[in-house]
């Protein structure tokens, strides 16, 4: 078989706060006790991953702990989701009235969130953690590789990495699911787009 190299991009199990709609960026709460079952019980159809890594945030942590048992296993903070700064931990319902949180909706990539990161920040940040990744993956020769992040994370590195063009919007990872690239061995070393996506756990619906 030819060599490859799959990375799966793997959104962290849902928290409480999520489920509250609330913006959760660097704030650090856990996941929730049915996503730790749901976890589990999706941990036999995942491939044996040779590294895993994973925002250091909780839910990143608590998450990999769960699918990477016996892989080695490291946190890197490059990672992690936008910092939201003043409306970490606050609803739509919270910020509806606030002009600049309007401002920001209306053009949310170019603006800063108060006391917070900007889109630019945030994608600056998490391509430096991916080429980080990529010399330890080119490194020790690693051919299935988990990365387990956040849905801004892994919208930014899906617009860079992906065989097919969508916004950052268009990209929709749930919690608890990710999104397997594979590349040719070649097409990997050449720094090009992947070849291949296929959703995890899979749905049999390549590039979704």
């Amino acid at each position: 078989m030819d060599r490859y190299v799959a990375v799966t991009l793997f959104r962290h199990g849902v928290t409480a706060e999520n489920l509250e709609k609330k913006y959760l960026g660097w704030s650090d709460p856990p996941i929730t006790k049915k996503a730790r079952r749901a976890l589990k019980a999706l941990r036999s159809n995942m491939p044996r991953y040779d590294f895993c890594v994973s925002s250091d945030l909780a839910r990143c942590r608590q998450t990999a702990d769960i699918l990477c048992q016996g892989s080695r296993h490291m946190a890197n903070e490059a990672f992690r989701e936008m910092n939201f700064g003043q409306w970490e931990l606050k609803t739509y319902a919270d910020l509806c009235h606030d002009a600049a949180y309007q401002k920001w909706l209306d053009d949310p990539f170019s603006k800063q969130t108060p006391d917070g990161e900007s889109f630019a920040d945030m994608e600056k940040r998490v391509l430096n953690g991916w080429h980080s990744l990529v010399e330890s993956i080119n490194d020790q020769g690693y051919g299935e590789v988990l990365l387990v992040t956040h849905g801004g994370v892994i919208r930014s590195l899906l617009i860079e990495l992906a065989d097919e063009a969508k916004s950052f919007w268009q990209w929709y990872i749930p919690h608890g699911n990710g999104i397997r690239l594979s590349w040719t061995y070649h097409d990997w070393k050449e720094g090009g787009r992947c070849t291949s996506l296929q959703v995890v756990p899979s749905m049999e619906n390549e590039n979704g």
